[in-house]
């Protein structure tokens, strides 16, 4: 049973969020290229239009035109960094919030969100600026966008429609500016919306859905007009060499977008369990068959990360001299899991109603596809994007399976996240904060500062800073210039 939040608990929640985001981005530790894009070579692609030689500047000669802009400013100005990190978080848990029905159970599970990644998404987007600023603005923008649609083909009308448009076009204009495959990703989104919208839903055309679309064709015009983009990339390597592309699937991004997402597939498969075994009660041959397969699936995964446990990952967070027999057998799982999840979502749940789950995971599969064909470079958090959208298909899969169950019994789960919620914030802030302190006491060595060595050890907790803590991501200069000034030069 979803209860709907009819007592204002949002209005508790996320200023909660929004004040742990704020101090959480005063624990992030810089790296890589947060010191790139705050030294002398961003001064110098940001008064060249973020243009300079491939054989130097590679990627970062590029249109990310907000992205580079808003890396360079947060990394000189802290509070603004705070304020930028904890608005556009909130915003996507918000947007979470509201796609997933708005009601109790979503509120507390769209705060565990950030508490499910795996390491390599920990390290890369939620504690580190760079990651941040590329991938979490831009996301939240489009989350906020379906949102307005969500509305629209639930039936409400909209004051000011004028006022609507104009703010779609300037959010899609700003949005598409950070990251190429999202910029891409916004015309789809404006053009899907209009089609299903009017061919689907019967909906009356909206002047937003053309403002957006609008602003999302020109910001990737703005985007794609960058001379970086007509010219051989000595940075990426991007083509359809098979070999190359089903290489790096079996051996690293097939582990980054499937095996370690090991609460949400878990918590898919119980949902499943939960809805068959209700919904299905006279069909008990296909019941059993969906049950049996899920409970295989759950032990599966548990067992495979258990195994991958045991073995260590690179700075990259790539696994090196696994097993060839065990790598190819979980590619082949990841494509059966996919599978029998397109099958559970079409068989037990309606497409008109369930539009949502259904975009989410169209989205999830969507996302995913772009970096199956780059060769080089790999990363996991190009696959964050994606995973987003898996979480709120999990919540929708979660709302169903509970929706069977008794008003009592869905309470009596409310202080059970509250709990497991607030473990979760404090273990994050906790070894936060410990890694902050530690990183204070060890830039402060003086070989390191004067350029003669690196730093002398790691912190203590590794993944919570970019590279697993590589010691040569960290700059004596910039932690030079940082222990020189007050406390309030820092922040401002």
């Amino acid at each position: 049973m979803q209860n709907k939040v009819s007592r204002g608990w949002e209005k508790i929640f996320f200023p909660i969020v929004f004040i742990y985001f704020f101090i959480f981005r005063f624990l992030v530790i810089p790296s890589g290229d947060d010191f790139f894009w705050g030294g002398t070579q961003g001064k110098y692609l940001m008064q060249h239009g973020f243009y300079g030689p491939q054989k130097i500047y590679g990627g970062s000669s590029n249109g990310r035109w907000i992205g580079n802009i808003s890396e360079i400013f947060t990394v000189h100005h802290l509070i603004f960094a705070m304020l930028m990190y904890a608005i556009f978080w909130t915003l996507l848990l918000w947007c979470i919030w509201k796609l997933t029905g708005k009601s109790k159970l979503s509120l507390l599970l769209s705060g565990l969100f950030v508490f499910t990644f795996q390491d390599g998404y920990i390290s890369t987007v939620l504690a580190w600026n760079a990651g941040f600023v590329n991938y979490i603005p831009p996301l939240a923008l489009i989350l906020l966008f379906l949102t307005f649609v969500k509305d629209l083909y639930d039936g409400k009308k909209f004051d000011n429609p004028i006022i609507l448009a104009l703010f779609m076009f300037i959010m899609s204009l700003i949005g598409g500016l950070f990251v190429e495959h999202l910029t891409l990703y916004q015309i789809f989104i404006g053009i899907a919306v209009i089609l299903v919208g009017r061919f689907v839903y019967q909906v009356k055309f909206e002047w937003f859905e053309g403002s957006y679309l609008l602003g999302a064709l020109m910001s990737a015009a703005i985007m794609f007009s960058h001379p970086a983009y007509h010219e051989k990339s000595t940075y990426r390597n991007t083509n359809f060499d098979i070999h190359g592309i089903i290489n790096n699937y079996f051996y690293i991004t097939h582990y980054w977008f499937n095996t370690l997402n090991l609460i949400v597939n878990i918590v898919l498969m119980i949902s499943i369990i939960v809805i068959a075994t209700n919904k299905l009660k006279h069909y008990s041959k296909i019941k059993w068959s969906i049950n049996i397969i899920s409970a295989f699936f759950i032990v599966y995964y548990l067992v495979i990360n258990f195994w991958l446990s045991r073995h260590n990952y690179d700075q990259f967070f790539m696994y090196r001299n696994l097993s060839t027999k065990v790598t190819l057998v979980d590619g082949i799982m990841t494509v059966v899991f996919w599978l029998f999840l397109i099958f559970c979502t079409i068989y037990l749940f309606n497409f008109k109603r369930n539009y949502v789950l259904y975009f989410s995971l169209f989205t999830y599969f969507a996302l995913i596809s772009p970096f199956i064909i780059i060769i080089s470079p790999i990363n996991s958090r190009e696959f964050f994007t994606s995973y987003v959208f898996l979480y709120i298909a999990a919540i929708l899969y979660v709302l169903k399976a509970v929706s069977y169950f008794g008003k009592l019994s869905v309470k009596r789960m409310y202080p059970i996240l509250v709990v497991v919620l607030m473990i979760c914030a404090v273990n994050a802030g906790y070894k936060m904060t410990i890694n902050y302190h530690a990183n204070i006491v060890r830039v402060q060595n003086e070989r390191f500062l004067s350029g003669q060595g690196q730093l002398p050890n790691h912190v203590p907790y590794r993944k919570y800073v970019l590279s697993n803590d590589a010691l040569l991501q960290q700059s004596s200069t910039y932690w030079k210039d940082f222990l020189s000034k007050s406390w309030l030069q820092r922040l401002f």
